[in-house]
Order: structure tokens, then C-alpha cells, then sequence
């Protein structure tokens, strides 16, 4: 099993003529080092068994007064603390080898603290805005595998990290945070917590307004077609567009009638510039719902809706009538019945058909549930139909029963001389409908009636 060790080589120059130098064939971020006649250190990283090289200008290598080497150089395998002795005919330089755990290794910063791609030093201060969104990294160097990252903030409400233990981090500003100027710090820990950098950059947070959005459309809009919506006069504050602020996305969405989502678009801007317009398509002829949205930078929005009305035919191979549906209907047999529907546009076409076949005005239908197609399309230039839509309407007929004061006849009405009085009818006619009972009713009345022009004939 591999151990991974830190080995710390510590300097201590006894009147050298010059300075050695130590390096580590297979340690991770190895390199040469020297002295200037002072205590000298150095740090390897390797696992067991690596390869330290000490090499001095002259003289030759000593451990306990025991001569080790026979040059200048000398190469061992680090495990333990050591301490070795360069000998030269000017003195003795003592190198002391302390080795430590890898689990100490913390790499070294490379960069400073980057908010969206700019490297801040430790004495900038960053502008931003509550509900800004942040792009925060940092960039480190070395060998060092086993490492933690730790990103904090003091006030701890005022950002809020997508991931606190990476290099590379959103982090979010609370769009109601209104405390103190947070300061943001980076933190690189050993892996047994024993060793750590920092680096802090102090933010200043400007409390941001909502946009104030505008839109425009044109006054035509044909079906099937596109159409253009304008954001010229938004702004991202409420009258006015604010010190590094701009919009940064515009959006609209048309819904139809029911809701149904028939188009969207939207784009987003990462600079300050003159808005763009966005496109959309309708459907059918009809009201539609335009909502149209603009955010800002720091992620505020304004939101504004209004309708559409598609009147103009644009692409008539797919355009349908738009006729008013009537509810069901309700009529009388026998007497003509309203079944007519309606449309603004004049060019429309409309026939209605009873069992199969063409009506023709006035509507008279029998008693009962009656079926009616409605069928509605327009002309082509040849004088042929094209986007016929059929509709079913439903018209409940019911019965024509006069009422009692259309024949007022009297039970005590005589006839002339020798007609039997009329009698009502009898009680098992009672029984029946009223309209029953008034049709034999008037056919006595009639017998009676020719008897008596009879009697009055002359005779020849």
C-alpha cells in the first residue's frame, strides 16, 4: 500500500564558501533549491519510496560524522525524519529532512478571486445588485490531489452558492437582501484540515428596481402569418434605465382563445444595446393573448398583456370560417323556425341541410329532436368551394296545440229548428290528449252543419 508523505528540507548554512542546492527525483513539484547563507526550506510531496537528490558544490555528504557519499551528491529514499551533513573544506552545511503526511498538501493560488471572468484583487470592491446572478471561480496550481474548497460569505444571507465546495460556483444575491456589504472568501483546506489559504473580495450591494416594459404591435395582423413585437421605450428602471443595468431578456408568448399556447419567442442580450423586436406567428382568424416579458440584468422583470385580434385572411389555403354558433334552438311544427347563424366576415358562405338534404327558408320542421347540418366555406377564384367547416345544430320541435280561446263554442248554444243540440263528448274521451278530443269535437260540429244546410235546400 502507497503512503502519501510531505518532505520538508530545512537549511542550516555553517560558513559555507557556497550554497547547495537539493532537489527529489520523484516528487511532485520538485525543483532545486539554494541558500543565501541563511536557514533554508523547502516542501516535496511524494508518496513512499520517492527520491531525494541533495547535491552541494563541493565537499561530500555526512550522516552522524559517518561519511556517506563519496562526491558532492547524495540520493536516498525519504521515509523517516533525517538529517544529513554537507562537509567542505569551509565548513558544514546541515540539511534536515522532515517528512509529513501528504494529507497536508494544500495547492497555491494561481489567480485571484474571478467574478464573471474578471480576476478581482484584495482591495477591489465589486459592484452588484440584489438579485444579481454571479459567476464566481477561482484557479489554483500544483500536484495536490486530496483538497477541499470552501466558498463563505459574511453576512451568510447575502449570497447564496449553486456549490460551496468547487472551484467554480454561481452564486446568488438575494433579490429582498438589504444588510451590511457582504465580503466573500475562498478557502483551500488540506485534506486533514490542518492547513488552509484564503483570499476574500468585498462586494457592495446596490438595491435594483423593477424594468418598466413597453410593446407595440402592428395594427393588421393576418392569420397564418408572422407578426413583430416591438420593446422600443422599455426601460430598466421605472421611467428611466439605470447605471449598469440593461435588459437582458425579452420574451412574448400568444396564447388563442382556450389558452392554447400557438407561438413564442425570445432572446437574451449580455450588454447594454438597442432592443430587438421578436416574431410570432398567429393561427386562425380570432382573439388571441399577447404576454410579453423583459428581465434586467440582476434579474428583475416587468410583465404586460394584451389582446390580439386576427382579422385579415393571410394564408387562405388554411383559413376556416368563423361563424357564431347559435345554442339549441327550440321551435313550433308548422311554424318557420329561426336557425340561422352569423359571421362578421362577408365573404362567407353558409348552407343548411335537413336529412340529407338542402333547406330553403322559412325553417318548418315536425315535431321532435331535429339534426341540422350547417355548413360554412368560401369562393376561390373559380368560383369553387374551399375550407368548408360542417357544424351540427340541434333544434327541439314541439307540438302546435291552439289554445281554448281559438273555438269558443258554448254548451248552451241551439241549433235551428230541428237540429239536435250538440253534445260535449263522452267521458271516455276525456281520456285522450286535448287535441284529440277538439278533433272530433269540430267533426261533429261539421256533420251537424251539413245536415242542416240539407233541410234548407228548395225542393225542385
Amino acid at each position: 500500500m502507497l503512503f502519501k508523505w510531505i518532505m520538508m528540507v530545512v537549511f542550516m548554512p555553517v560558513a559555507l564558501a557556497s550554497s547547495p542546492t537539493v532537489s527529489c527525483a520523484d516528487c511532485i513539484g520538485a525543483g532545486d533549491i539554494s541558500t543565501d547563507g541563511t536557514n533554508s526550506w523547502q516542501t516535496f510531496y511524494a508518496k513512499e519510496g520517492s527520491r531525494i537528490v541533495l547535491t552541494g558544490s563541493s565537499g561530500f555528504w555526512e550522516d552522524h560524522d559517518r561519511r556517506i557519499g563519496d562526491g558532492s551528491s547524495w540520493s536516498f529514499t525519504a521515509i523517516n525524519d533525517v538529517e544529513y551533513v554537507l562537509n567542505t573544506a569551509k565548513g558544514k552545511f546541515f540539511a534536515t529532512i522532515i517528512v509529513n503526511p501528504l494529507s497536508s498538501c494544500v495547492p497555491e493560488w494561481q489567480s485571484e478571486i474571478l467574478i464573471d471572468g474578471d480576476e478581482y484583487e484584495k482591495d477591489n470592491v465589486k459592484i452588484v445588485a440584489a438579485g444579481e446572478e454571479l459567476d464566481f471561480a477561482v484557479r489554483v496550481k500544483g500536484d495536490c490531489k486530496n483538497y477541499q474548497i470552501e466558498w463563505s460569505v459574511d453576512p451568510s444571507s447575502a449570497v447564496i452558492f449553486a456549490n460551496y465546495g468547487s472551484l467554480s460556483t454561481k452564486g446568488y444575491i438575494p433579490d429582498v437582501y438589504s444588510g451590511k456589504n457582504p465580503a466573500v472568501t475562498v478557502a483551500l483546506i488540506s485534506e486533514n484540515g490542518e492547513r488552509r489559504r484564503e483570499q476574500t473580495i468585498n462586494l457592495m450591494v446596490r438595491k435594483n428596481s423593477a424594468p418598466a416594459i413597453k410593446i407595440k404591435v402592428g395594427s393588421a395582423i393576418a392569420s397564418y402569418t408572422s407578426f413583430e413585437v416591438s420593446f422600443a421605450g422599455s426601460t430598466t428602471g421605472k421611467s428611466s434605465n439605470e447605471d449598469g443595468d440593461y435588459i437582458a431578456k425579452i420574451e412574448a408568448w400568444l396564447k388563442d382563445a382556450r389558452g392554447e399556447l400557438v407561438s413564442h419567442s425570445q432572446k437574451t442580450m449580455d450588454q447594454e444595446k438597442t432592443l430587438p423586436v421578436l416574431t410570432l406567428k398567429t393561427g386562425p382568424m380570432g382573439a388571441y393573448n399577447l404576454t410579453a416579458r423583459i428581465t434586467d440584468k440582476y434579474g428583475e422583470s416587468a410583465e404586460k398583456t394584451m389582446t390580439i385580434l386576427v382579422a385579415e385572411k393571410g394564408d387562405s389555403g388554411r383559413d376556416k370560417p368563423i361563424i357564431d354558433m347559435p345554442p339549441d334552438i327550440y321551435c313550433v311544427a308548422g311554424e318557420p323556425c329561426d336557425v340561422s347563424v352569423h359571421s362578421a366576415d362577408k365573404d362567407i358562405f353558409i348552407e343548411y341541410f335537413y336529412q340529407g338534404k338542402k333547406m330553403v327558408k322559412p325553417f318548418k320542421f315536425s315535431p321532435g329532436n331535429q339534426e341540422v347540418l350547417i355548413k360554412a366555406y368560401y369562393l376561390d377564384e373559380n368560383g369553387r368551394r374551399k375550407n368548408l367547416i360542417t357544424i351540427t345544430v340541434w333544434v327541439h320541435v314541439v307540438a302546435n296545440e291552439p289554445s281554448p280561446e281559438v273555438i269558443a263554442v258554448s254548451a248552451e248554444t241551439k241549433p235551428e229548428s230541428g237540429d239536435t243540440a250538440v253534445k260535449p263528448p263522452p267521458p271516455e274521451l276525456e281520456s285522450l290528449p286535448y287535441w284529440c278530443v277538439l278533433a272530433v269535437f269540430l267533426c261533429a260540429v261539421a256533420a251537424m252543419r251539413r245536415r242542416h244546410s240539407k233541410r234548407q235546400k228548395p225542393k225542385s
